[in-house]
């Protein structure tokens, strides 16, 4: 993808003007990207805050705990769990990834950067 963005030949600012169906199916097309990076490539490099990328484990993980569920969701039924926040399902996503960070301690540092690095190498 960065070499064919690179030569020109793949124009991702035509994306800002796709909905969200249309923007999924054309970066999905392309060698190596799935449903879980396209969503991620809308939510985060488009703004999309109506997207919640369900094929992420973690976050499925967090939808599930937030929700007192005990059993773990299928990406039907985090669209699902999602579609009440509508269109700010993306806003939860990211609230609770912050929470997991804040969880594990990474925010209560005065150098967080170094504290996840420690955890990485543990």
């Amino acid at each position: 993808m960065a070499s064919a963005h690179r030569e020109g030949s793949l124009d991702l600012e035509r994306l800002a003007d796709c909905d969200n169906q249309a923007a999924l199916e054309f970066l999905e097309r392309l060698p190596g990207i799935g449903r879980w990076t396209a969503e991620y490539v809308l939510l985060r490099g488009l703004g999309r805050l109506d997207v919640f990328p369900g094929d992420d484990v973690g976050a499925r993980n967090n939808l599930a705990r937030f929700l007192g569920r005990t059993r773990p969701l299928d990406y039907e039924g985090v669209r699902r769990a999602v579609a009440k926040w509508q269109p700010f399902a993306g806003f939860v996503y990211f609230h609770l990834l912050l929470d997991r960070i804040r969880d594990a301690g990474w925010m209560n540092t005065k150098d967080a950067g170094s504290a996840a690095l420690q955890h990485r190498a543990a």
